[in-house]
């Protein structure tokens, strides 16, 4: 199905875990496809450290949408586009619609601790503050996100996101015990699942396994037998070379 040269070719061990779709990759593109002049401003307005306004504010980083070379906020969720791209679907984006999603992925400085609050999902104010101060978010320069099903990449990426049966994503966790047989360290609180769980922590520390999140599950329609599973560029390469040592589940 996939040529020779696919990236998705270099990977069927993960390839096959999904029964549905293709593994996800994830990209921070610095934005040298776009032009020079278009590069350096978006380096200024999107995805670094935080500029301060003469009151002392931390701004909004906004993309020049006015350039047609500039990619576009997008109108989806992150969540929505990595179920899209794990249908054969591709983007590269400036932004997207969920305000604590553009938190976590550095697009704003917005804390979400008053949309947690109004949710309904912690018991009050303080617990509110706390949950979005524990998200992680991302610390490095980029200038768009490229969301794409694997068999479009060009051979990297930053993380791969894959949507697992249980048993699927235990495989994956004994691959990574394989070697040194140490345990695994997850962490997630049923909030932030695709943008947090699964790419920014895993883009820290090389693999995240979530339960997903409301938003994620009620707006990406992911099946309620499947567990998303993040995956950076070097521990995926890791986890193929060893998913075909592995004894299987049934043996």
């Amino acid at each position: 199905m996939y040529p020779a040269q696919s990236p998705f070719s270099r990977y069927p061990e993960l390839g096959r875990m999904m029964e549905t779709g293709e593994p996800v990759c994830v990209t921070f593109e610095t934005g040298n496809e776009v032009g020079d002049e278009v590069e350096n401003e978006a380096r200024y307005e999107i995805g670094h450290e935080i500029e301060k306004s003469p009151d002392g504010k931390a701004g909004e980083r906004v993309a020049n949408a006015g350039d047609e070379k500039f990619p576009e906020k997008s109108g989806l969720l992150f969540c929505e586009l990595v179920q899209k791209a794990r249908m054969g679907e591709e983007f590269l984006v400036s932004g997207q619609s969920c305000s604590p999603g553009n938190y976590v992925l550095g697009f704003s400085e917005e804390s979400p601790a008053a949309y947690y609050l109004n949710s309904g999902r912690y018991k009050d104010s303080k617990a509110a503050e706390n949950a979005a101060l524990s998200l992680p978010r991302l610390k490095k320069r980029f200038c768009f996100i490229r969301v794409e099903p694997l068999s479009l990449n060009k051979g990297s990426f930053d993380v791969l996101i894959l949507f697992l049966k249980p048993e699927k994503a235990m495989r994956i966790v004994q691959a990574s015990a394989y070697p040194e047989g140490k345990r695994a360290v997850l962490d997630t609180m049923g909030a932030a699942s695709i943008c947090g769980d699964c790419t920014v922590l895993v883009y820290r520390q090389g693999m995240g396994l979530s339960f997903g999140c409301k938003g994620s599950r009620k707006h990406s329609g992911y099946g309620d037998f499947e567990v998303p599973l993040g995956l950076s560029f070097e521990k995926a390469n890791e986890i193929e070379k060893v998913l075909s040592k592995l004894p299987e589940t049934g043996e």
